[in-house]
């Protein structure tokens, strides 16, 4: 872990270099297949992820998600390892799936995969609970080297410049600020709560409050809070299915095959 002046977090080298303990791992063929879940709303990223995890020995697809209600519900019906999200999906981003996969009882790790995985984007990750942050611009070899990573329990978020890390400080509250120091710095949360004196649903929902002020870009506005309880999602799947190419079939939000 480095440590910048509060500024910093775990950094992946870039390109991502695998440990050789996930060399190995991928090899061995004995080693029980890492369980995955797709979302990203585009059609031609989410045929071509499926295509490349099902060309890993040690991989299975379990889900395959075209937004994030769906991707959410489908976790919630079945044991994933490792979900890799696109942060734009065209309503909820990946960020607010993220949350809601880490509230689970067993939470799969989160590698949110965009085409603009930027430091400001890495910040936000760190608040939101993300394992790790790539960009689609990588080689696939290293988006699975990077899945294997984070199913071993690494961390991979780049690290957030300071004068970012202190530009996005001003956001914040003063009570705000410590915490998100902490998040930055890469503390186990259950760490943070315990420093602070708060549980873990508190934690969640400050931490929900910091992402609606800090991912809104330079001159845009933070997000306003939803009425109600906060990410209640307010949805009802429907619509026929349809087949998919590797015996995947589209319902509507989501498509999704099980082992």
């Amino acid at each position: 872990m480095s440590h910048d002046d509060g500024g910093a977090m775990l950094a992946a080298t870039h390109p991502f270099e695998p440990s050789r303990s996930d060399r190995d791992d991928a090899s061995d063929s004995t080693r029980r297949q890492v369980r995955l879940q797709v979302v990203d709303d585009h059609p031609a990223v989410r045929l071509g992820l499926v295509q490349l995890f099902d060309g890993q020995r040690d991989f299975v697809v379990e889900s395959v998600c075209v937004n994030a209600e769906a991707a959410v519900a489908d976790a919630e019906h079945q044991a994933i390892d490792v979900a890799v999200v696109d942060y734009n999906l065209g309503g909820r981003n990946g960020l607010w799936v993220c949350r809601r996969l880490k509230r689970m009882a067993e939470p799969p790790r989160v590698v949110i995969f965009s085409a603009f995985a930027n430091d400001h984007l890495a910040a936000c990750c760190a608040v939101g609970g993300a394992d790790a942050l790539l960009s689609k611009g990588v080689l696939g070899s290293e988006l699975c080297d990077a899945v294997r990573s984070v199913a071993r329990g690494r961390r991979l978020l780049p690290r957030v410049s300071t004068p970012l890390a202190d530009m996005l400080r001003r956001r914040l509250s003063n009570d705000e600020e410590l915490l998100f120091g902490m998040l930055l710095a890469g503390i186990p949360r259950a760490d943070i709560g315990e420093a602070l004196g708060i549980s873990e649903d508190e934690l969640d929902s400050r931490a929900g409050a910091m992402l609606r002020e800090l991912e809104p870009l330079p001159g845009e506005a933070p997000l306003p809070p939803r009425r109600g309880r906060i990410d209640t999602p307010e949805w009802a799947p429907t619509a026929q299915g349809r087949r998919l190419p590797g015996g995947l079939t589209a319902h509507g939000h989501s498509t999704q095959r099980r082992s």
